[in-house]
């Protein structure tokens, strides 16, 4: 089974749950804190990366920036 990102708009929570593809679809997953099933998928972009002298990293890392959105930003 997956592992979905999903918010809840009733406890303004945010959890990682894992639930097979039927269940998320068709709003069966209760939401671990407060049980409403009123979950939205949470989409993130995924990191870019740049090759540069032979070794690849973030596009943050390297100057490209991705705003704090990402694990890169935070040792900067």
């Amino acid at each position: 089974m997956p592992f979905y990102d999903l918010y809840c708009k009733a406890c303004d929570e945010e959890h990682n749950i894992m639930a097979t593809i039927s269940d998320k679809t068709e709003r069966r997953i209760p939401c671990p804190v407060c049980g409403s099933k009123e979950l939205e998928t949470v989409y993130r972009s995924a990191p870019a990366y740049i090759k540069s002298s032979g070794a690849e990293m973030p596009a943050c890392a390297s100057g490209g920036g991705c705003g704090g959105a990402c694990p890169h930003a935070m040792g900067h």
